[in-house]
């Protein structure tokens, strides 16, 4: 008996030392608000192009570390290449800790990249409201055929 409790016991302390040195696996909802009068288009690790519409929001979901891709464009059927602005960013998902890595590493470990963001990331706000969070300022404007309100109606 007393074999049988020292072997639950070895298998036990394996188990702990695997599951403490495997990779720590995210799962961070997070948020791309498009507070603009564009087509917010947005890509994770190359991945398809989710379009979030004007003044819309979309849920997204980090599981591990990657990269982010947002181009801003004049209506749904818009491609990425005919962006008015586009720009990628590295994605950090670690445990409970997603967030959107930019700027110059200034206490990255302790509040999360780009926390004093010293980079200007207009039209968009990174990190905000929490990390990992994706906003497209109002600052970023409109299509012209949007700003006339021919388009707005359909959103």
């Amino acid at each position: 008996m007393r074999g049988l409790s020292t072997a639950l016991g070895l298998a036990a302390a394996l188990a702990v030392t695997a599951a403490s040195i495997a990779p720590a696996e995210a799962s961070c909802a997070r948020r791309i608000i498009n507070k603009s009068g564009y087509v917010a288009l947005v890509s994770r690790d190359g991945g398809p192009w989710v379009a979030v519409r004007p003044h819309r929001s979309q849920t997204i979901q980090y599981h591990h570390s990657g990269r982010i891709d947002v181009a801003l464009t004049c209506g749904p059927g818009a491609l990425p290449e005919q962006a008015a602005y586009r720009a990628s960013y590295d994605t950090v998902a670690i445990i409970d800790r997603c967030y959107i890595r930019f700027g110059d590493g200034f206490f990255e470990e302790q509040l999360g990249g780009g926390f004093i963001g010293r980079k200007d990331t207009g039209p968009l706000a990174l990190n905000n409201p929490r990390q990992g969070d994706l906003v497209v300022g109002p600052q970023a404007g409109a299509c012209p055929a949007m700003e006339r309100g021919a388009i707005r109606a359909r959103y």
